[in-house]
């Protein structure tokens, strides 16, 4: 028997296959507008830190340092947007994918004193300033992990493909913003001023794999455009280059590695705690008056305390079998119960008083929204008989709505709502006619405060 030759392909799924593959090659196509020499040029430019960069640099730099000291998010992004740091970071990128040696040295020294200078500022501001808490905005900087790797990668990549553009975009800016590369050096510089080891060298670490990346990305997509080399290299130089980026990338990413894992397990150790926090201890006649929860990797720690009617033994150990439901096998719970016998009138009053002056809260609140909620429907209800004697009273109104209107201060940054009636009229009023339909609608109404606006 001879054997079947395989079925010839069919030409229409041939065809859509190369239609598609051409559609995409269209749309992710970077060589048809790549601006090489453009390219090299600006990032060459941005490589200089003296003069006006480097005072750029330094101011920069305060304004980030204030806004890690006073935990503002809308600061550090603006001081982001001042920084050149970016550009020796690809440049040495951009040196490496020429092979441009001379390039490679001048990017690598203008870091180095970039780096050196923020940390150096950033270390004054923060051992002059009186506000020495280390806020959020510090702290998530001082422990990096596989996300920030990526985000460098991304943001790098981003920050090259949209650079070698010959239509220049925004791009690069926003780079700065996500990979943060200011922020981790005022934390050095913060560890410095406070002699924190872990600070300076955990935001050291962040700063090291944000250079690391980027350089990497502007690395691959200098070669991937096939950029022009400055210099020939053979072979062995060449895979001598590429191994030693390699390993630098790999010994980079190990820690982060492991600070990723860390990160996910407190996620869900959190998640879990919280679950088993409200469905698995429910007991008759008690109540949690406080509840802590504490990650370690060796030994995480669920910390609580009821009030109430006492909880037997049996019940706490079921409580505890319970843990494997919910993924907190190692967890080690401790339960802590407070009743009002042995305890002193002041003791129970403090755990009361708390509570009480969370329910009188409460109660306030909802007391004050029904009030308004009362009203609206009051006013909603007044509305249609208002638009009529409105038409008998003011035959120059056309038509008027009712509500409340958010207003912003631009310079104090304030917030409040105005009650405001928006009138369309017939014909351009008087200012005595405009009064008197603002006293009516106040006594309509019954509300102290109206604003009108013409249109």
């Amino acid at each position: 028997m001879t054997p079947s030759s395989p079925p010839a392909p069919d030409p229409g799924q041939e065809r859509i296959y190369l239609l598609i593959k051409k559609a995409l090659a269209g749309l992710f196509n970077l060589a048809q507008d790549t601006d090489e020499a453009g390219t090299v040029d600006s990032i060459k430019r941005g490589i200089e830190f003296a003069g006006g960069n480097l005072w750029s640099l330094v101011f920069a730099i305060f304004i980030a340092s204030i806004g890690l000291n006073v935990n503002s998010t809308a600061v550090i992004i603006g001081a982001m947007l001042i920084s050149p740091l970016m550009g020796p970071i690809m440049g040495a990128g951009l040196a490496l994918g020429i092979f441009d040696f001379p390039l490679l040295r001048k990017s690598f020294r203008n870091l180095v004193v970039a780096a050196t200078v923020s940390v150096l500022t950033s270390a004054l501001y923060f051992f002059i300033t009186p506000l020495s808490e280390a806020q959020s905005e510090l702290l998530a900087r001082t422990q990096p992990t596989i996300y920030d790797v990526l985000i460098a990668l991304f943001g790098g990549s981003a920050g090259i493909v949209a650079g070698s553009r010959k239509d220049k975009t925004n791009a690069i800016p926003g780079v700065a913003i996500a990979t943060a590369l200011m922020p981790p050096l005022c934390t050095a510089g913060y560890g410095l001023a406070n002699g924190n080891a872990q600070f300076f060298f955990g935001a050291l670490y962040l700063f090291f794999i944000n250079c690391i990346f980027i350089g990497l990305a502007t690395i691959f997509f200098v070669r991937f455009l096939n950029f022009k080399q400055v210099t020939f290299v053979d072979p062995a130089t060449h895979k001598r280059v590429r191994n030693i980026m390699i390993a630098f990338s790999v010994l980079t990413i190990i820690p982060s590695i492991y600070f990723g894992f860390n990160l996910v397990q407190e996620q869900l150790f959190r998640r879990n705690s919280q679950r088993f926090i409200k469905e698995a201890l429910i007991f008759p006649g008690t109540r949690i008056i406080s509840s802590s929860v504490e990650y370690n990797p060796e030994k995480p720690v669920i910390e609580l305390s009821f009030f109430g009617r006492e909880i037997d033994a049996e019940n706490i150990e079921a409580a505890k079998q319970k843990l494997k439901l919910y993924r907190l096998e190692n967890v080690d719970l401790r339960i802590t119960q407070l009743s009002s016998q042995g305890m002193d009138s002041k003791e129970i009053e403090a755990y009361y008083s708390k509570n009480r002056e969370a329910i009188k809260n409460k109660d306030d609140r909802i007391r004050f929204l029904e009030a308004e909620l009362a009203a609206h429907t009051n006013r909603s209800k007044l509305l249609p008989v208002v638009s009529r004697e409105i038409s008998f009273l003011f035959p120059e109104v056309e038509s008027f709505s009712f509500g409340d209107l958010n207003v912003n201060e631009i310079q104090s940054q304030d917030q409040k709502s105005e009650r405001t009636v928006l009138v369309k009229w017939r014909r351009r009023p008087t200012l005595a006619t405009t009064k008197k339909l603002e006293l009516y609608l106040k006594s309509r109404f019954e509300i102290p405060e109206l604003t009108i606006i013409t249109h």
